[in-house]
């Protein structure tokens, strides 16, 4: 297993439930799409007046962590670890 830091763009379905829940189903990245079977983390952080919020999610396989900003409303994948 190896791990890779990544800042990427990504396109996510996402749930948003209440209050404030916000869970990723599936993401398009490297033109594969990869569903989330489990959200094995969940924190948040501050980049000026956003919170961002970072996500460590399975695909089965390998382990992402993905960040939504909730003032740009864009999502990215920040880091992989799994097999390449």
């Amino acid at each position: 297993m190896t791990s890779t830091r990544l800042c990427e763009d990504i396109s996510v379905v996402a749930s948003f439930g209440r209050p404030y829940k916000v869970r990723p189903v599936r993401f398009r990245w490297n033109g594969r799409l990869l569903e989330v079977r489990e959200v094995t983390y969940r924190w948040s952080t501050m980049e000026g007046r956003a919170v961002v919020y970072h996500f460590a999610v399975t695909d089965g396989s390998s382990a992402y962590e993905i960040t939504f900003n909730s003032q740009t409303l864009l999502w990215k994948i920040e880091a992989l670890e799994g097999p390449q």
